[in-house]
């Protein structure tokens, strides 16, 4: 019989022979790891939580990644913002354009409408933030409440669209 090496980190506890027809003996290792604090199992909770979770969260990251560009766009070439100011209109644009073309119900076209004001406000909202700073009070508070809206409308419209999705099937 070789005789086999113990790990180092861990502490080996031979368990005698048990009758019946084992020839070698068992052999338990106990780690000596220490167990996991209230901390880290707080925040292992929260990392699972968030990941499983994350589609539902996906406006809050697009608006977070948007302060943090909106920041280095400032901070590389300020002067970029009269290019995004007239690019604050398009929505608008687009959403008039869309009315010109096919009539749709009042419905979508009352969706339609409110997502095209949305977007021309985050558009207009990258504009001065991308000119005076996002960390503006007035422009860190417009962010605030984009973001917040952003995400009342994505959690309604996915619980729409999975009610609905629901009822067809």
């Amino acid at each position: 019989m070789s005789r086999r090496t113990r790990p180092t980190a861990a502490s080996t506890i031979h368990i005698p022979r048990q009758r019946g027809g084992r020839r070698e003996p068992v052999i338990l290792v106990v780690s000596s790891e220490p167990s996991l604090t209230l901390t880290s199992r707080a925040a292992l909770a929260v990392g699972r939580w968030a990941w499983k979770h994350r589609l539902s969260w996906a406006p809050t990251a697009v608006a977070t990644a948007l302060l943090a560009v909106t920041g280095a766009v400032h901070l590389i070439e300020p002067r970029t913002a009269w290019f995004l100011a007239a690019l604050a209109l398009a929505p608008a644009g687009v959403w008039a354009w869309g009315m010109l073309r096919r009539p749709a119900s009042r419905q979508a076209a009352l969706w339609r409408a409110v997502l095209a004001a949305f977007t021309t406000a985050v558009s207009a909202w990258f504009a001065l933030a991308v000119w005076f700073a996002p960390t503006r009070p007035a422009l860190f508070t417009a962010w605030a409440v984009l973001t917040l809206a952003a995400q009342v409308a994505w959690l309604i419209a996915r619980r729409m669209t999975l009610v609905s999705e629901k009822e067809s099937a």
